[in-house]
């Protein structure tokens, strides 16, 4: 604790000193004091951004002085920064219970409840906070928060208390909606469906465990204490060690304990029920979010129905979401063969979207023709590549074919009084590795030997040494092409590449589109227009190396055209940025346009 002496007793013993002197004595006690140096440490690591540092000091200052409010609900904000949500939540906890008046410390509390799936606690505290809260904004906060946790619960009763009525011999349906009875403080309702799945159920004594919280909720303590007896005798390690706890350590008497089996036998009529179809079960549970639910009843949907594409298809949705991604790559796989052209189309763009990730053999093939009036000539890039994946290797292993062109070479070889490097006529064929190193980066080597056909330089041999590597990244933002809305976008690409080709040189690419994509038009052509501007940089401090350039541009994709493909047209106006032995105007002009084109198969 902070030690303060009275005006008095500093006057007294320092005389026309004081001022200073207490100031310095006050100053020495607070440094003295364990829990305020620790505090001080712990906001000194929070500020340098050493959070396990910061949560460490904030508990040796706690546990010198557990009243310092302020200290605990930074450290509850410091362990919710490095991710520690459940412990963060017990703080705000203790600050709520302490001090009734934080609102805010509840409301925090709150939120960390749902976020840790302690739905029916915060609904309650939610629901406390709407109708009693002084601030305004947090009692405007929590009634919205607690619409959006009551919504959910109360939708989803009314789906299960519908699935119930039309098949009440399905244990799991009762469970269901005992689960979110419970959550929504209906615990009548709660233990009522509770009691029916065990009856239709026995043999789950998780279900006794359940029951007897929400009976001791509803106040009938031996009926509570008679079903966890039971579940202590009966059930597994892992039930019998709950039920214990939940008794509190207390050995039940024997005469508490409820029959394993049904206490009266089931009705006629909910036996003789027609069961509700294993699919339609599933998807009231996937559209509650209750997913191992969903994927035992779609399982059991295909196992009735092999050949049922929607029940293959919600499977594949339902392991995907369940992080059971080969699996649900399989039944995709399936269910894009769906007479149904929705399924179909809807398992094929799943699929599609899973296949890269546990692809073992891919081929890519890219080309790029185009016209430059800067350059008076056509050129055309492209390259086939068949590469392998293995999960044991850190790399991906391809072989490579790379096309180069240009009907403009000859005369800008003649022209140039260095060798020009900007393009060439030849085909490389190499063989290299890439790596992924993030969604939109990768790194790639590839050595191998060029074969310069057509007209060559005359001072460079036809076949080469070739080695090539480099760095891409490209990333997009906001509504790109390909969508089904407009809307605004920017698209960066940036390259680092090694070329042996350009006297080992090293080059390195920023492109930047930014601009608007319109929605498709006439059967499904759209349109982007853009601003675009580019920098390029090299290591040798080349001319042709070194330049930018900015201007206009559209882009075009139709279905006319083949999948993959797309047409571009570019106006730029550029300036060299390196001008020793460069051979053109400074400043250029340039029209280029061309389709790009890229098809990949797995």
């Amino acid at each position: 604790m902070v030690v303060r002496c009275a005006a008095g007793e500093i006057s007294a013993a320092f005389g026309p000193l004081n001022p200073c002197m207490a100031a310095i004595l006050v100053l020495a006690l607070w440094l003295s004091n364990p829990a305020a140096e620790e505090a001080g440490r712990g906001y000194a690591a929070l500020r340098a951004g050493q959070y396990d540092e910061a949560v460490a000091a904030f508990d040796r200052a706690l546990q010198a002085d557990p009243a310092l409010r302020h200290v605990r609900k930074d450290l509850a904000y410091t362990l919710l920064r490095r991710g520690d949500r459940e412990e963060a939540r017990d703080h705000f906890d203790r600050l709520r219970r302490e001090d009734p008046s934080d609102e805010q410390s509840a409301l925090e509390y709150a939120f960390l409840c749902y976020e840790t799936r302690r739905v029916q606690e915060a609904r309650r505290t939610f629901h406390m906070l709407r109708l009693a809260a002084k601030d305004e904004r947090v009692r405007q906060t929590a009634a919205e928060a607690f619409e959006n946790v009551d919504r959910p619960l109360r939708e989803g009763i009314e789906r299960w208390s519908e699935a119930v009525r039309r098949a009440p011999q399905q244990w799991s349906a009762h469970e269901e909606l005992a689960q979110l009875a419970e959550m929504r403080d209906e615990l009548a309702l709660a233990a009522e469906h509770y009691e029916l799945a065990w009856k239709l159920r026995p043999q789950k004594l998780e279900l006794l465990l359940a029951l007897g919280r929400v009976w001791r909720e509803l106040g009938q303590e031996d009926r509570a204490r008679a079903a966890l007896a039971t579940a202590l005798k009966r059930g597994s390690t892992r039930v019998s060690e709950q039920a214990r706890e939940m008794l509190q350590g207390e050995a039940p008497q024997t005469e508490l304990a409820v029959p394993a089996a049904p206490a009266a036998p089931v009705q006629a009529a909910i036996l003789a029920a027609a069961p509700l179809p294993a699919l339609e079960m599933g998807e009231r549970s996937l559209a509650g979010s209750y997913l191992n639910d969903a994927y035992r009843y779609f399982r059991m949907a295909v196992e009735e129905e092999p050949d049922n594409a929607k029940a293959q298809y919600l499977l594949g949705v339902t392991a995907n979401l369940l992080q059971k991604d080969e699996e649900a790559l399989r039944w995709f796989a399936l269910a894009r063969r769906a007479r149904d052209a929705g399924i179909a189309e809807r398992a094929r763009e799943s699929y599609l979207a899973l296949k890269p990730k546990y692809s073992r053999f891919r081929t890519e093939a890219w080309v790029i023709p185009f016209v430059s009036t800067r350059w008076r000539g056509t050129f055309a890039f492209g390259q086939v590549k068949a590469q392998w994946r293995r999960p044991w290797l850190p790399v991906e292993p391809y072989l490579s074919l790379r096309f180069v062109g240009d009907s403009a070479g000859a005369r800008q070889a003649s022209k140039a009084l260095l060798p020009l490097y900007l393009s060439e006529k030849s085909l490389i064929a190499a063989v290299g590795a890439s790596r992924t190193l993030h969604r939109t980066t990768f790194a790639w080597f590839e050595a191998g030997r060029s074969w310069a056909y057509g007209e060559k330089r005359f001072y460079e041999p036809r076949w080469r040494w070739d080695a090539r590597g480099g760095i891409s990244l490209l990333k997009g933002w906001g509504t790109l092409l390909g969508g089904r809305e407009a809307g605004l976008f920017h698209e960066v690409n940036l390259d680092g590449v090694y070329a042996s080709r350009f006297r080992n040189n090293m080059l390195a690419y920023a492109q930047n589109r930014s601009g608007y994509t319109f929605a498709p038009v006439l059967g499904g052509m759209q349109y982007q227009v853009y601003a675009v501007w580019n920098v390029t940089g090299d290591w040798r401090g080349e001319y042709w190396g070194n330049f930018a350039e900015a201007g206009l541009g559209v882009r075009v994709l139709s279905p006319a055209l083949p999948q993959g493909m797309s047409w571009r047209a570019e106006f730029v106006r550029g300036a060299h940025l390196r001008n020793e032995s460069n051979p053109w105007r400074q400043n250029y002009w340039d029209f280029r346009t061309g389709i790009w084109y890229a098809r990949t198969r797995y």
